[in-house]
């Protein structure tokens, strides 16, 4: 099972593909909230 890094990480580079995939997400669309990564 990953760490809370390695989700953060692959967090940052999935919401950079879905950004150029649908430009009307914003980032506040795709913030990653701390203590959340069960849900992930």
């Amino acid at each position: 099972m990953p760490n809370s890094k390695e989700i953060k990480g692959n967090w940052e580079q999935l919401k950079g593909k879905m950004k150029q995939k649908f430009a009307v997400l914003t980032d506040d669309d795709l913030l990653f909230e701390e203590g959340k990564e069960q849900e992930m």
